[in-house]
């Protein structure tokens, strides 16, 4: 049986552009496809939605959204829900999901690596929601064992992320630090601005660029006291376009953050021929070999940005650009996704499922 005749319901934050962009990854395989969210999005107006709150600080408002969970899915009749996060959003559905509607849960890093060990209450949501879904999915495998030691019964996790697009190519590169996420605490960028300044001893010729929003004018106070301030540019939010661009002509691009899973963001600085600097995590580990396709941080107030210059530039591209082919790119992970969907329905052909988009 195709797909194709199917109802997706996909639960995910209404403020997340990885919501859409799983939509996006997933959709073509579906009917009809309906976003249950807690912020209705203007700018993704053609995907219909059902707005409910997920947060659990008012009990009185948690029994609201439990009974328009409940409602929704009477009235809609999804084949599929797919929770894109393990939260409060995914335990109100599965909550819910009383005809027991086949689910997939997408765990990000930080909703196993981080959650767990915020209290009780966290751990209980993570453990109910891993344990009352069908299929799990995450995007690193250290992730996913994780998710194995907190579930009650035998996971079988698939690893896929979401991808990247295939419109990335390396530039004629410039001396260029490029550094993208988000200015929470979460992905330390000061820490960037700090070993950007170290590098820029001896580099005068390059510059920072410190792209995303949160906390710009405190960055901008920080690079004027390490006197780095006219070498350092703080681009904001900036549309694919220009995130392609200062990916392409970047030498470096940096990523530090305390947990995560396998960003798309690595992904297409790798993609984009970029030397990927990056945390010591598992989960970066899965896709960088120290010293040979990038660098993993192990002394945050060391000069790493010098390390690499080090490397052997040809090999890491063509070893990066080969990774990216066979395991970043959005058809490959499209694929993992409509695996699972296959599962549930009835198997399609390879050639069919390749097809389904360009």
């Amino acid at each position: 049986m195709s797909g194709k005749s199917k109802k997706l319901l996909v639960v995910g934050g209404g403020r997340s552009i990885h919501t859409y962009n799983f939509i996006n990854l997933v959709g073509d395989y579906f009917s009809d496809i309906m976003l249950l969210t807690d912020y209705e999005d203007k700018n993704h107006s053609n995907i219909k939605k059902c707005v409910v709150d997920f947060s659990f600080h008012n009990p009185i408002k948690i029994l609201h959204s439990y009974i328009s969970i409940r409602r929704l899915l009477k009235d809609y009749k999804p084949d599929f829900i797919a929770c894109y996060q393990v939260d409060t959003a995914a335990f109100l559905t599965l909550l819910s999901n009383k005809k027991h509607i086949p689910t997939l849960v997408t765990a990000m890093g930080s909703d196993i690596l981080l959650n767990q060990h915020k209290g009780f209450f966290h751990k209980f949501l993570i453990k109910y929601v891993l344990n009352k879904a069908k299929y799990h999915n995450t995007g690193a495998l250290h992730v996913a064992q994780q998710m194995q030691q907190l579930a009650n019964k035998p996971l079988e996790v698939v690893v896929a992320n979401l991808g990247f697009d295939n419109d990335i190519a390396p530039q004629e590169k410039q001396n260029i630090v490029y550094s993208n996420r988000l200015h929470k605490p979460l992905y330390q960028i000061p820490h960037i601005i700090r070993a950007f300044a170290k590098f820029y001893k001896y580099h005068s010729d390059w510059r920072l660029v410190v792209a995303a929003s949160g906390d710009e004018e405190t960055l901008a106070v920080l690079a004027d006291e390490l006197g780095i301030k006219s070498a350092v540019s703080f681009v904001g939010w900036l549309d694919r376009q220009a995130n392609n661009h200062f990916y392409e002509i970047s030498r470096l691009w940096v990523s530090i953050p305390q947990s995560d899973c396998t960003p798309i963001s690595l992904m297409e600085a790798m993609a984009a021929g970029c030397i990927p600097i990056v945390s010591n995590l598992p989960t970066m580990r899965q896709w960088i070999e120290d010293g040979k396709t990038g660098i993993i941080v192990e002394d945050l107030d060391s000069n790493f940005m010098e390390r690499a210059l080090q490397l052997d530039y040809t090999q890491l591209l063509t070893a990066n650009n080969n990774l990216m082919i066979e395991q970043g790119s959005k058809e490959a992970n499209r694929k993992k996704f409509y695996g699972i969907f296959n599962k549930e329905f009835g198997s399609a052909t390879n050639s069919q499922i390749a097809k389904t988009k360009p």
